[in-house]
């Protein structure tokens, strides 16, 4: 199945559980973590990549923007990046994923499997990994709509937990985030890239 997709990359938080970091410029295997995403997301097949967060997030992307307010949390960054969307389909993203070609291929490998707005995935402890998911724009732009000025601090499951999507589950190694020092000391660690 051939879709054309865009990526979101969501780098836009405070980094709190890393000490204020820029999470999105650490490095990992000699890359910025947001760097190894976009790169991802490209090989994938990506007609553009968008970063949602600072400038100097966004070196290698297509474009970089920024949810209003600033720091209004993740579904604020969806509605600002799915805005400028012009694909069917997206991928929507997290710029701190440990393993992103991982994350992107299982999405892809299983675009068979999509429900009517997309597929997400689940890890072994049964969560919605909302931010590593392939998502129809239009049901995404749609339920950001709806919420209004409610999206500003909400989490992403308001949006996009209303929406038609397939769920496939993973192994915990596969949606491995790197959100706290002891999850990005372990990853410095883990052979894979």
């Amino acid at each position: 199945m051939s879709l054309g997709f865009d990526a979101l990359i969501l780098a836009g938080g405070r980094g709190t559980r890393l000490g204020g970091a820029n999470k999105p410029g650490l490095m990992l295997h000699g890359q910025r973590l947001v760097d190894r995403v976009i790169q991802a997301s490209r090989q994938a097949g990506a007609a553009r990549v968008l970063v949602i967060g600072d400038q100097s997030a966004g070196t290698l992307a297509d474009g970089v923007l920024r949810e209003d307010p600033p720091f209004a949390g993740p579904l604020a960054g969806i509605a600002a990046g799915i805005a400028q969307v012009s694909s069917p389909w997206c991928l929507v993203l997290a710029c701190d994923l440990q393993h992103p070609d991982t994350v992107i291929s299982a999405l892809l490998d299983h675009a068979d499997r999509l429900g009517p707005d997309g597929l997400v995935l689940r890890d072994a402890q049964g969560y919605t990994q909302w931010l590593a998911g392939f998502y129809r724009t239009q049901a995404v732009a749609q339920a950001c709509a709806e919420l209004g000025d409610r999206l500003i601090n909400a989490p992403a499951r308001a949006a996009l937990g209303q929406l038609d999507l397939a769920e496939l589950p993973v192994d915990d190694e596969t949606t491995n985030d790197i959100d706290t020092p002891q999850a990005l000391e372990r990853a410095r660690h883990d052979e894979r890239p």
